[in-house]
Parts: structure tokens; sequence; C-alpha cells
């Protein structure tokens, strides 16, 4: 169980990474300011929703 969880992780390891750094970027820009954390996670929503749309999850 465990071991399949962490294969899982590990062939996704590129996309845990980029969301952990919007996590954080969207965090940080929170500690400044709740209006502008709002605009950074539309732009990063919005971004995400682009790259998914020219390159859809699944398909090589």
């Amino acid at each position: 169980m465990i071991k399949q969880i962490v294969k899982i992780i590990l062939n996704n390891m590129e996309d845990v990474l980029i969301l952990s750094g919007l996590a954080c970027a969207a965090a940080a820009t929170f500690q400044l300011s709740f209006i502008a954390g709002l605009y950074v996670i539309g732009v990063e929503l919005l971004g995400l929703g682009i790259w998914f749309t020219v390159y859809p999850p699944g398909r090589e």
C-alpha cells in the first residue's frame, strides 16, 4: 500500500513540486495582503486551466 503511494508520487513528482511551489507563493502573498492573495490564486488557477487545456492529463 505505502509502496504504491510512493510510486504514484514519484511518477508525478514534477506536478507535486509545481503545485507545492504555487501553494507556497499563494500562502506568502496572503501573508502580505488578502486581496493580493486572491489575485495570485486567480492567476494560478487561470494558468493551470490554460495549461491543462493545451496539455490534457493522460495524453502523451
